[in-house]
């Protein structure tokens, strides 16, 4: 079809970080998944990556997955212990308060994928500002 993908990832609990990375990926080819899921006959699913609610919250998701394991990353090496991993886990969760503040003003410019999405759905901007309160 195109895509710069030739084959989605699929989510497995012994490679934690691929949460995040399928997420991301199916956002990326969210269209070719509906082309796809539409020639199987599975219209139930495929009218979700119609919706704008819905991918927008997709986009937001794979957003902040890729800041939480950006945040799991640096919290792991051999240099790190309990101080240094408080200090980076403090920091993340004055983001988020930052995040959620810039969100209600309607600002996106921390969310790459979310950012490039018109979001004039007022209900949408205060499932995301929610969402970042129960994170942090």
């Amino acid at each position: 079809m195109g895509a710069e993908y030739e084959s989605l990832l699929f989510y497995t609990e012994i490679r934690w970080l691929s949460r995040g990375k399928v997420l991301a990926r199916l956002f990326e080819l969210r269209h070719e998944v509906r082309e796809f899921l539409l020639t199987q006959n599975m219209l139930e699913i495929s009218q979700h990556l119609d919706d704008d609610y819905w991918i927008a919250k997709l986009a937001y998701m794979a957003d902040i997955f890729e800041h939480l394991n950006e945040l799991n990353k640096k919290m792991q090496g051999r240099n790190e212990n309990i101080l240094t991993c408080f200090d980076k886990l403090q920091g993340f969760i004055k983001k988020l308060e930052l995040c959620k503040k810039e969100l209600q003003k309607g600002c996106l410019e921390m969310y790459q994928r979310t950012n490039h999405i018109t979001i004039e759905n007022k209900q949408l901007i205060v499932d995301l500002a929610q969402h970042l309160s129960m994170l942090q």
